[in-house]
């Protein structure tokens, strides 16, 4: 009968070893983040970059101021004309010359496409354009003369859509159909309420 011999093993460390590894690696994992996240805490926000403004030669901005004098010049030569435009889209009157001619011309019409709903006339008709029709009221050929103000009841941030994209369209027409310079006032930007129409 052989006799059998007990081998004794040394206990295996190996694993114990792998999960001692992970517990501190996983607690320094944590206290680094912790460092960080404190750190990022003390830090001041950083601030942003703004971007840098280009910077005008001496001479481009000397011929810049020379060239707004001389527009403020002519301008302040030119006869101011006032079309008003009430808050329904209609030219209500012209003023020039120390007169007004009251008027009731529609600028809008609805529009059989419920895409669009309201549509500018003078997008399709030249006589409904502002400068022609302050043209027509006043017996002029031109309005070379005029410094052309389309002076509107509402703001026009309150303008239906149509009304607002037709009124900067007509200012661009106003000098190349009449030749007159013309710019809308928004009433909102104006300071005394005495010059509001």
């Amino acid at each position: 009968m052989r006799s059998r011999r007990r081998v004794h093993r040394a206990p295996d460390l190996t694993s114990l070893l792998d999960v001692l590894f992970i517990l501190v690696f996983a607690s320094l994992v944590g206290m680094a983040a912790m460092h960080s996240a404190a750190a990022k805490a003390t830090e001041p926000p950083a601030k942003r970059a703004v971007p840098a403004v280009p910077v005008t030669p001496p001479e481009i901005a000397a011929l810049r101021t020379q060239a707004l004098a001389d527009l403020e010049k002519q301008l302040a030569t030119r006869t101011p004309l006032v079309i008003r435009v009430s808050a329904k889209g209609v030219v209500e009157a012209v003023e020039a010359d120390g007169k007004r001619i009251a008027l009731d011309v529609p600028l809008l019409e609805h529009s059989p496409d419920p895409d669009i709903g309201i549509a500018y006339l003078g997008e399709r008709s030249a006589e409904l354009r502002l400068c022609r029709v302050a043209a027509v009221h006043l017996r002029a050929t031109e309005l070379s003369r005029y410094l052309v103000i389309v002076a509107p009841a509402l703001p026009l941030a309150d303008l239906p859509h149509a009304l607002h994209v037709g009124l900067h369209r007509d200012l661009d027409r106003c000098f190349a159909e009449q030749r007159g310079l013309a710019a809308i006032v928004d009433p909102s930007a104006l300071t005394t309420p005495e010059a509001r129409p």
